[in-house]
């Protein structure tokens, strides 16, 4: 498996060769694979560099401060609670098992094209994200299972549930999530709907995780970041260890 941790700025590619892997595609792994890593990720990785930390929402408040690229701005805790409960949903309906980058590690934010000429188009760059963030119009697209290989997984116990990679839709405005029948590039998507990508985060299970909700009457503990861990990270700083 291939699992990607940052630490101290470093970026470290741990591969386990063997049964685990699925294919020669280094970025494709069977379930079982998938669920090494991430149990190991969940205990001993890394977390997210700049996790939101919206805890002043347990306690009553409508906002809590957030940063994007150092800038540090109110984000509404509506947001967080309607992003917690897609995730949920993702979980419950079996459609992904984990949040992380080998299952659903990230979200692309869009809106209506429409609603980004009037609103979006002229703001200046710094002021998007915190108004978008209370955009009622707002979607996530999702895609889960993009590293998992379905022909060898399909063999595996309990695969049934995890079929095959899917594009999923999360609404801010309190519908359910929709899962697309066919999997589709979140670009492909945004042109047949008429939307307009604007922003994402990355998200990363961890046991010490600022987000927590239950799935399946289990604990899941994340991060939540609106910046790039990866595009931080120099490719001088990058080491690649194999493990037999």
């Amino acid at each position: 498996m291939v699992s990607k941790f940052f630490m101290n700025m470093t970026l470290v590619f741990v591969v386990f060769v063997g049964e685990l892997c699925a294919s020669d595609n280094p970025w494709v792994f069977s379930a079982d694979a998938v669920a090494v890593a991430h149990r190991y990720q969940r205990q001993f990785g890394a977390r997210l560099g700049h996790p939101l930390d919206p805890k002043d929402c347990l306690y009553g408040q409508k906002e809590f401060a957030a940063a994007y690229r150092g800038k540090r701005f109110l984000a509404p805790c509506g947001f967080v609670s309607e992003t917690t409960r897609q995730l949920k949903e993702l979980l419950e309906s079996d459609v992904a098992k984990y949040l992380f980058a080998l299952d659903v590690g990230s979200a692309r934010l869009a809106v209506p094209a429409d609603v980004y000429a009037k609103k979006y188009r002229r703001l200046p760059r710094e002021e998007i994200l915190p108004a978008l963030l209370r955009e009622p119009m707002l979607v996530a697209i999702y895609h889960a299972g993009l590293h998992l290989d379905s022909a060898s997984s399909a063999k595996e116990d309990g695969f049934d549930l995890w079929p095959q990679k899917r594009t999923v839709i999360g609404y801010y405005d309190g519908r359910q999530n929709r899962v697309l029948p066919k999997f589709l590039g979140r670009q492909a998507y945004c042109e047949s709907q008429g939307l307009v990508e604007v922003a994402g985060f990355d998200m990363m299970e961890h046991f010490l995780g600022e987000l927590a909700f239950i799935a399946h009457d289990t604990a899941v503990t994340l991060d939540i970041s609106f910046d790039d861990d990866f595009a931080e990270v120099p490719p001088s700083n990058m080491v690649r260890v194999k493990v037999r």
